[in-house]
């Protein structure tokens, strides 16, 4: 295996859950090799530029946006190279750790060491220039504004969220998006949309509650222009239950594809990470990636 660390990613130390795994790793006789990232994208250059690889697996203990990384490192290669992931929880979120049920990271080794695969779903993100991919989420609106602001309160710690969360409700704006929705186009105002593969997004919060991981489809939920400050708050706070897809203001949707064609183009989160711009459209590729589960 390669086993890549993200040394500094979530909040706990990375370092001290990596020695112990290793340990694990070297008492059932698995052969690792061991990268350390040290900076952002580090591990998508590496898996991207290695050269004939032979790791029947990749070993990846850090967060969404490290899986992100390396996903897409793997994925934009043109050798067609295409190992086992293998997901350690050891970021913030870790979305798609929870969706696997795999929140202790010796727990997680559970199937890596039975080596048991299942083949799971990839998003496609199609953007004006280049093509992206994402397990997790891709989320517009709100939701972006959100994490930029968390990303530069990072000094506050787990708190970021919240403040940064009542500060965009306080502004509450809503944006002009025409979509086109397996090939049915709407026009309208929205305060966010989430685009997933997975049920889980942020810390936890069950945003996509009817998602799988390998069902083929994308999950949507549009947040409508007509909630206002005090509906908003009581949206959010559903989400950690997926309650919030009962609401008037929310519709949720199973989809192939989805196109987002906003009146102003913005940067979307993807896996937590805000980059690129709109328009873009997402398509899933079904069973496209085996993990260890």
């Amino acid at each position: 295996f390669l086993f890549i660390i993200n040394p500094v990613s979530g909040i706990k130390n990375n370092q001290m859950i990596a020695k112990q795994i290793i340990q694990i790793l070297n008492d059932h006789h698995i052969a690792i090799d061991i990268i350390y990232t040290k900076y952002k994208n580090h591990a998508q250059e590496h898996v991207l530029n290695m050269k004939d690889p032979a790791y029947s697996g990749i070993l990846i203990l850090g967060g969404d946006g490290t899986i992100n990384e390396i996903l897409n490192g793997i994925l934009l290669r043109q050798d067609g190279y295409l190992p086992t992931f293998g997901f350690l929880p050891g970021g913030t979120g870790n979305s798609v750790l929870h969706d696997l049920n795999y929140l202790d990271p010796v727990s997680a080794l559970s199937p890596i060491l039975k080596n048991t695969i299942k083949y799971i779903d990839v998003m496609s993100l199609t953007f004006s220039h280049h093509i992206e991919y994402s397990i997790n989420i891709l989320g517009w609106g709100l939701v972006s504004d959100i994490a930029i602001l968390a990303e530069k309160l990072r000094f506050i710690g787990q708190l970021r969220y919240d403040i940064a969360s009542l500060y965009y409700i306080i502004k509450l704006k809503t944006r002009d998006c025409q979509l086109i929705i397996d090939n049915k186009t709407y026009i309208d105002k929205y305060i966010f949309i989430l685009i997933q593969n997975t049920i889980h997004t942020g810390k936890g919060m069950k945003a996509a509650p009817n998602a799988l991981l390998d069902d083929g489809l994308i999950d949507v939920i549009f947040v409508n222009k007509a909630a206002n400050r005090f509906e908003l708050i009581k949206l959010l706070a559903k989400l950690s239950k997926g309650t919030h897809i009962q609401s008037q203001y929310v519709q949720y949707e199973q989809v192939h594809k989805i196109k987002l064609f906003p009146t102003v183009n913005e940067a979307v989160n993807i896996d937590g990470d805000v980059k690129n711009k709109t328009p873009v459209e997402v398509s899933v590729l079904p069973k496209k990636l085996p993990i260890y589960y």
